[in-house]
């Protein structure tokens, strides 16, 4: 993986899924078994191997009493981003001050109207 941040969040969720672990007092090998993955899967998502599958990390979040955190990691009520981009993407209601072709500005004339002496035109 080329991407150094991604890398470095990857390094940071391995190590709080040894420190879950571990405060769950679960040994590699138990977690594997709830998990019903291998001993070795376990070791690389700790290490933060970026070529474990999204759905062994689903099933040791899981075992680990946590199977909704993959859901929590970009839920769209809280993504700051998406919720700006998306007020942005909102259409404008109202009157549009652009200026479009063949259209005029309010109180403004055409050459070829009449000028009227009272100073109503219609």
């Amino acid at each position: 993986m080329s991407n150094l941040r991604a890398q470095r969040a990857l390094a940071h969720l391995g190590r709080n899924l040894k420190q879950a672990r571990l405060i769950r007092r679960l040994a590699m090998v138990d977690l594997a078994e709830r998990a019903n993955v291998s001993e070795k899967t376990i070791q690389r998502l700790e290490r933060g191997d970026s070529g474990v599958g999204i759905g062994k990390l689903a099933a040791v979040l899981a075992a680990l009493g946590e199977p909704d955190a993959l859901a929590k990691i970009l839920r769209i009520e809280e993504d700051a981003v998406g919720l700006s981009r998306a007020l942005d993407a909102i259409p404008q209601r109202g009157i549009s001050y652009v200026k479009r072709r063949g259209a005029r500005a309010p109180g403004s004339r055409h050459e070829d109207e009449d000028d009227d002496d009272e100073g109503v035109g219609f």
